[in-house]
């Protein structure tokens, strides 16, 4: 509860609607500018592997999936 008092005093005695909506989008955005984006050159490499790891992944459980049914395809006839 101080804290909210302590930036009601700090915003002039502004605690509106109006004044905390822009309040966070004033701190988004002054947050998003400490962000590091990454190059696009690392964006392309960090997208292969997904998608890499995912088609290995993938296969492993297609590979597994066979394998069961392999040998509980017998017991359902």
């Amino acid at each position: 509860m101080r804290a909210a008092q302590q930036e009601q005093r700090a915003s002039g005695g502004r605690v509106g609607p109006w004044s905390k909506v822009q309040n966070f989008f004033r701190d988004a955005w002054l947050e998003l500018q400490k962000v590091i984006w990454p190059s696009p050159e690392d964006v392309i490499k960090m997208t292969g592997l997904v998608v890499a790891v995912v088609f290995v992944v993938g296969m492993f459980i297609f590979a597994w999936d066979r394998i069961l049914w392999m040998l509980t395809g017998p017991l359902f006839e």
